[in-house]
């Protein structure tokens, strides 16, 4: 019986530790294998312990790495003064948090970044993550930072399923078959798991009081998503209840409010025109076909079916009137270079000066504070995950303008 079960044991530790798919495999859309975080059960049969100091340094010992690939969304050991964090997933790289910047402004006052406002504060003792000093709970709403991590978003077991192509959201119908990630589609006999294991409705994250009221959003993400956008951009597929879901823990936010004066989960009606026609300051000759970029994505209408939102995965086409606004628009969902987890300088007058990436080590205005938020233009460009400054005018001004075009 002895030999049966070494086999056994040796065939898991391939399939959890292979190489490319390693998310698919060992998740699979759900949860995987006990043994995968909370090593051998005890004599009662039970999974009591983890194998990381808590639940999110149980997720970072396959989650970080010191050159971050694939599912891995954090650089780990972070990276010294002068260099930027490695991982360009569409939420970011949490080593963002350890990146503290300072600065001198133009007026000669001095100016800072610290690490905590770069994303979410998640508690992870064993990789050196702590909570928001600043911050008791989520903007907008009551969750206490004290106790956030990974687990406070992902349902670590994975039980939150798409049943249909109507967005039909469960716990507890068919079993999951495959992951619900990148585009598969549910069948009579087998769900697919929710967008990134993301919790829904009725979630309470393990130690905590807070209760979640609305399901994961309906996405797409591509198979290939870590990594450099030189070239193209990484798209992912928003559907149905993007915005929402964000607001489980920052309820006040969704329609704007005295802190938040953008609203989120709007329809864009008229300034889905703008966004088309913008291309940079001062050119608003673009076309819808090839407007889309990942630095102000957008949700696809009330889509619900994997499969429309799989061909949205490849496009480059920017958005229709009936297409919404959603909190990702603006921010990534994990850590960014730029306080408020923006997805760019949301703080200076201008993204590039005289053609190029503002920094420390830059020329004229470029090296003024408020413009190169204390990076050396190296660093600058890798939080715009190496995008060419030349795709943007000889004097960028801010992003909103992508959508509003007062530039």
């Amino acid at each position: 019986m002895g030999k049966p079960a070494t086999i056994l044991a040796s065939i898991a530790l391939i399939t959890i530790t292979a190489g490319f798919g390693f998310a698919e495999t060992f998740h699979n859309g759900h949860t995987g294998a006990c043994e995968g975080c909370h090593g051998s059960s005890g004599a009662d049969g039970s999974y009591a312990s983890l194998l990381g100091a808590d639940a999110s340094s149980t997720c970072l010992r396959c989650h970080a790495a010191a050159n971050p690939q694939d599912y891995q969304i954090a650089t780990d050991p972070p990276p010294a003064d002068g260099l930027p964090p490695k991982a360009m997933t569409p939420a970011g790289d949490f080593a963002y948090l350890k990146k503290n910047y300072t600065w001198t402004n133009g007026n000669g006052s001095r100016g800072q970044s610290p690490g905590e406002r770069h994303g979410h504060n998640i508690l992870a003792a064993g990789y050196g993550y702590v909570a928001d000093s600043t911050l008791n709970v989520s903007p907008g709403g009551t969750y206490p930072a004290g106790q956030l991590s990974c687990i406070s978003c992902h349902d670590p077991h994975g039980n939150y399923r798409l049943v249909d192509v109507y967005g039909t959201i469960t716990t507890d119908h068919n079993p999951i078959g495959e992951s619900g990630s990148y585009g598969a589609v549910p069948t009579a006999d087998a769900a697919v798991g929710s967008y990134r294991l993301l919790a829904g409705k009725g979630y309470q994250p393990k130690g905590s009081t807070h209760v979640f009221a609305n399901d994961p959003p309906i996405a797409v993400a591509p198979k290939e998503y870590n990594r450099s956008e030189s070239t193209s951009d990484t798209r992912v597929a928003y559907g149905k209840g993007m915005s929402k879901w964000c607001a489980n823990c920052h309820e006040a936010l969704l329609g704007g409010s005295a802190n938040h004066l953008h609203p989120a989960d709007a329809e864009l009606g008229p300034i889905a025109g703008m966004y088309n026609n913008y291309i940079k300051s001062g050119d608003m000759s673009g076309m819808q076909a090839g407007a889309y970029t990942s630095l102000v994505p957008f949700q696809t209408a009330e889509a619900t079916d994997p499969q429309q939102l799989s061909m949205e995965v490849t496009s480059t086409a920017g958005p229709n009137p009936n297409d919404r606004v959603t909190c990702l628009t603006c921010h990534r969902a994990h850590a960014s270079g730029w306080d408020s987890i923006t997805r760019w300088n949301a703080r200076g007058t201008f993204i590039t000066v005289a053609g190029e990436y503002p920094g420390t080590d830059a020329g004229g205005n470029g090296r003024d504070g408020e413009n190169s938020t204390g990076k050396l233009m190296a660093e600058y460009k890798a939080a715009m995950y190496n995008r060419d400054a030349a795709k943007f005018a000889v004097f960028q001004r801010q992003l909103c303008n992508k959508c509003h075009g007062k530039d």
